[in-house]
């Protein structure tokens, strides 16, 4: 479905969600936990770390770190944009970001960045909103930078901050798979987008984005070493075709329709990483 003159609203009616996109109401279906949509970043950690890992956030909490909070802070203070009014502490978190009043209120608040709604004369754009409709289900992304070129949507750029400088050197699976259905969501609005890219940046040195963009294109463009400086990390990605990014979140859309349970995928590594370890019946690393 490709809808894209006026930014998509979403509205409680008898506490059923319904989507209005130019003129056309769309009921959402039921979803599990009562979510209203779906969100790219999510999809993508469901598809790539652990399905069961998101049904015990959902329905016991997730607990918010301190380098998640760190992450988000120096992702605000790099684009700027809207995480402010919907900011993260350090605790256990009830993950209302996509439920009920909140979910309606930051969806809305998210259009107001509607990508197509945006000045194209400007050379770059950041934090701007995508959507695209699956059976039904609004998923919602947020493209970190979209750089312009003749008045039109050229390179969409996703930003990855770390503590550790090894961590620049690669993109695992879920930053590719951000980074490809940001590429297919913008096209599949009418644009035609060049290419897509990854840039990780070290945290505390200094290194802002938004200046080194003339060097992130040429990096894109192949003229430019991908390291452009110490602590920061350009890699171009090359998306898979659409069909086969669409299969991964129809995939990923049956746990949420109901369809199939979660699956869990336990491994020593992701286990002692996850909040849920102690508790979760699949945990290889029941250590506090």
């Amino acid at each position: 479905v490709v809808m894209v003159a006026q930014p998509p609203q979403l509205l409680l009616k008898d506490n059923t969600p319904v989507l209005l996109w130019n003129g056309v109401e769309v009921k959402v279906p039921r979803l599990k936990h009562g979510v209203l949509f779906l969100m790219v970043n999510q999809i993508a950690s469901q598809l790539t770390f652990c399905e069961y890992k998101i049904h015990l956030d959902y329905s016991r909490g997730r607990l918010v770190g301190v380098e998640s909070v760190e992450g988000a802070e120096e992702h605000s203070r790099q684009l700027g944009g809207l995480d402010v009014d919907f900011g993260i502490e350090v605790g256990w978190d009830p993950v209302v970001v996509n439920r009920g009043d909140e979910g309606v209120a930051f969806f809305n608040t998210r259009m107001r960045n509607w990508l197509p709604s945006s000045d194209f004369t400007r050379p770059y754009l950041t934090e701007r909103s995508v959507l695209m409709l699956i059976n039904n289900v609004p998923i919602l992304g947020l493209p970190d930078i979209v750089v312009n070129s003749d008045g039109a949507p050229k390179y969409i750029i996703e930003l990855k901050t770390t503590n550790r400088p090894v961590n620049i050197n690669y993109v695992n699976r879920r930053e590719q798979f951000q980074a490809e259905a940001y590429y297919h969501m913008v096209n599949q609005l009418g644009f035609r987008v060049s290419g897509v890219a990854v840039v990780k940046v070290v945290r505390g040195l200094g290194i802002r984005v938004l200046d080194n963009l003339p060097g992130i294109v040429n990096a894109i463009e192949g003229n430019a070493e991908p390291r452009l400086t110490k602590g920061l990390m350009v890699h171009v990605i090359k998306p898979r075709p659409i069909e086969s990014v669409l299969k991964d979140v129809e995939y990923a859309l049956q746990y949420w329709l109901g369809v199939r349970n979660a699956s869990p995928s336990p491994g020593i590594g992701r286990c002692r990483v996850c909040e849920h370890r102690r508790y979760c019946p699949f945990s290889l690393v029941k250590t506090p």
